[in-house]
């Protein structure tokens, strides 16, 4: 019935370990050689997108950084956004509280204000890590998005403030409960679902996608089959409360739903 599927990662696809198990790889290999699509949209970084799907090998679209870059199968830039240089440099000048981790990714690197060893075990083996920089001296020309993680109730200030400062020139979106993400304005998985779709001639009718946080709203909301986790954000479920639910990443509630239209 549905001729792609398209993925968040972190919370949706890959389990509480990080990593996808055996029972949704083999549903996803099974489901591409069917002949349909298959897709990853995520918050991540290109870097490590690519080295999930190298391990699945199997050459798919990625979306990543929340929709700023589209790779194709072979790798190359199709469709790119970044934040606007004064914003970041704006973003990165002001001073917020000490217990606020600031992130900042380019192409090549991600940089932070400081490491955070709980960000560092939620890497998947890529290489790609966290460089220690004062961000306020980084060259800002080729910033994909700045993410602030820290608990909650120290986010709302930086979202409060943020939304204020710059309004609809910036796309504000909290990813997971303890991170916000800050992209260029019209940047967002929908928009980049929407570039994938146009350009393998398909119809938003022929789309299934899964997604578990508020980055994954304009995504779910640009496909036909909408299917919201079990362990979403709370949000999530209130903004979309008539959506089909499936069960949690650690029950592999994606491969689940894609069994279903496999049979």
């Amino acid at each position: 019935m549905y001729k792609i599927a398209i993925s968040d990662l972190d919370g949706t696809l890959l389990g509480p370990d990080h990593r996808i198990s055996v029972k949704t790889e083999e549903t996803i290999q099974r489901w591409v050689q069917s002949g349909r699509k298959f897709v990853i949209a995520t918050g991540r970084h290109y870097i490590e997108a690519k080295h999930l799907q190298e391990s699945l090998n199997i050459p798919i679209y990625l979306i990543t950084s929340n929709g700023a870059r589209i790779h194709n199968k072979e790798g190359k830039i199709i469709h790119q956004q970044n934040l606007p240089s004064n914003i970041a440099q704006e973003i990165c000048d002001t001073v917020f509280s000490d217990a606020v981790q600031i992130n900042l990714f380019t192409d090549q690197n991600w940089y932070a204000n400081y490491p955070l060893a709980e960000l560092d075990g939620m890497g998947l083996d890529a290489g790609f890590n966290c460089i220690k920089a004062d961000l306020s001296k980084l060259d800002k020309s080729n910033t994909i998005k700045i993410f602030f993680y820290a608990e909650a109730e120290l986010l709302q200030p930086v979202y409060d403030l943020l939304a204020a400062r710059y309004g609809d020139k910036i796309n504000l979106t909290f990813s997971l409960t303890k991170c916000l993400e800050v992209m260029c304005a019209n940047t967002n998985k929908g928009e980049a679902v929407k570039v994938v779709l146009k350009r393998k001639s398909l119809e938003i009718s022929d789309a299934i996608a899964f997604g578990d946080g508020m980055n994954d709203l304009e995504m779910l909301l640009a496909v036909a089959k909408p299917i919201v986790m079990a362990n979403a954000q709370y949000a999530l479920k209130e903004a979309l409360p008539n959506v089909e639910k499936t069960l949690s990443s650690k029950e592999h509630g994606v491969a689940v739903i894609m069994e279903r239209y496999l049979t």
